[in-house]
């Protein structure tokens, strides 16, 4: 056989081979996944009497008290020369008097308590204003400047804050003001059950008033005023533009949300992932400086070079661990619900009054973290490319035997006191079907029970706004 006449033979060999497999692995017809769109179930028709309003648990009078206290304006004197503006506002302000003006520390979110503020301060002094400093740029530290602004004022924060500014209150505006009202249980105020105290929360001034800084820095800013040298420290944590003061003549050191007396929000729901290791890492550079007087920017002041070391270490020790036993799940492949389940505070620091979940939690926390260090995709297929969450909630409503079906166990269930499972329940009917008012109105009346039993001020103020908006969904107020 010739060479070419070999060549035709491997050839057609070739080609019968290749048909073969084309067979059994390729097919000429469509390939595209089928999607179907189950039919909506019909609107629910049970009858249903919402629960009575939640009442107070006797172990959170505790709590109120504290909170009651700390919604008190005050003013008080931390040192000859420094003072300590809390409870006319959620934020503080912080004012230290020198031989030749002021220094302000923050500016609270409202111009109305800043404006009260500094009547108090003007009974102390009526010394000029000479420097505002921006701890970060979180609302309720910067919009109240306005009213603390003479002639010759500079403000003072680092670079970072500038662009953290210009997105949160420019390019995400409308976000963050809904996002801010959906913390403090203040959207659809119409729709929620008035209550018998007032907000912490005054309300933001507008963000077309604000004062942005003169002068900016990035690593470290030092000025001397009337005898008073005041260091500045880009640090990290609550966010990435933050920064903290020291004033050495003093031992004091101005932390803005580097600690208040509550487990750290180290992420909070509707924000962005912050910078936990950066956090962890700013308080070891806050006990190596051995401060006298700590002075946050929410909860009261921390005396004392003994007491103020033991806090920082202790909250510097359960930050890095909770971090640290996130990482470890990531590492080991557990999804975030997995990791949600395990991590905790270590033992010994869990009891402490300033380490309970009253602000920040730490499921919260890992969940933060998993989103700043890993993408959205857990490897486990499902999450790649979902149906539309409703394709699966009018299968689940349909399996059950229609929407009277689930509503009747989550009544069941809400008379039991197992709210978030009521609550899922129902946004399985919600999901399947909208227009569903009765399921909206048992969920409502469970998320309300849910914000007065959580024992966490944000948890609170977001029940309520979650509540208010299923009412208003439904067209039903309290």
């Amino acid at each position: 056989m010739t060479w070419k006449a070999l060549a035709i033979v491997q050839f057609i060999l070739t080609l019968l081979l290749a048909t073969a497999l084309a067979a059994q692995y390729v097919s000429v017809s469509s390939v595209s996944p089928v999607v179907r769109e189950p039919a909506a179930p019909g609107e629910s028709t049970l009858a249903y009497t919402p629960p009575p309003p939640p009442k107070i648990a006797l172990e959170s009078l505790m709590d109120l008290s504290e909170l009651k206290k700390a919604m008190t304006p005050k003013v008080e004197r931390i040192s000859e020369d420094i003072f300590l503006a809390s409870g006319f506002a959620l934020g503080s302000v912080q004012m230290v008097i020198t031989d030749e003006g002021l220094v302000i520390i923050d500016t609270t979110e409202s111009e109305e308590a800043a404006r009260e503020i500094f009547e108090k301060f003007r009974e102390i002094t009526d010394q000029p204003v000479r420097y505002v400093i921006y701890t970060h740029g979180h609302l309720d530290h910067v919009c109240g400047t306005p009213v603390f602004m003479e002639e010759g004022t500079e403000v003072v924060a680092t670079r970072d804050l500038v662009r953290f500014m210009e997105r949160d209150f420019k390019e995400l505006h409308d976000f963050h003001v809904r996002s801010r009202k959906n913390q403090s249980g203040s959207l659809a105020p119409e729709y929620s059950r008035k209550l018998p105290m007032k907000s912490m929360f005054r309300g933001v001034s507008g963000f077309d008033n604000l004062v942005w800084p003169t002068i900016t820095f990035d690593r470290e800013y030092s000025f001397v005023l009337g005898g008073k040298t005041f260091e500045l420290f880009h640090t990290s944590g609550e966010t990435p533009d933050h920064l903290m003061v020291w004033i050495p003549e003093e031992r004091a050191l101005f932390c803005g949300d580097l600690y208040y007396a509550s487990f750290p929000n180290l992420s909070t729901p509707m924000l962005e992932p912050r910078p936990v290791k950066g956090w962890a890492e700013s308080l070891d550079r806050m006990i190596a400086l051995e401060p006298v007087h700590l002075i946050p920017g929410h909860t009261p002041a921390v005396a004392g070079v003994n007491e103020v070391r033991r806090v920082l270490t202790h909250y510097r020790t359960a930050i890095r661990s909770v971090y640290e036993q996130t990482v470890e799940c990531i590492n080991q492949g557990e999804t975030v619900e997995q990791a949600v389940r395990s991590v905790r505070v270590p033992e010994d620091l869990a009891g402490l009054p300033y380490l309970r979940e009253l602000y920040g939690r730490v499921d919260w926390s890992v969940r933060g973290i998993y989103r700043g260090l890993t993408g959205w995709y857990d490897g486990r297929g499902t999450g790649l490319a979902p149906l539309p969450p409703g394709h699966h909630a009018r299968e689940m409503v349909a399996l059950a035997g229609g929407a009277d079906k689930i509503l009747a166990r989550a009544i069941e269930l809400q008379k039991n006191g197992e709210h978030q499972l009521v609550i899922e329940l129902c946004d399985v009917v919600i999901e399947a079907n909208p227009g569903d008012e009765l399921s909206r109105v048992i969920k409502a009346a469970s998320l309300e029970n849910m914000a007065f039993t959580g024992g966490n001020l944000n948890m609170f103020g977001f029940y309520r706004s979650a509540a208010a908006l299923e009412r208003q969904a439904a067209g039903v107020k309290p």
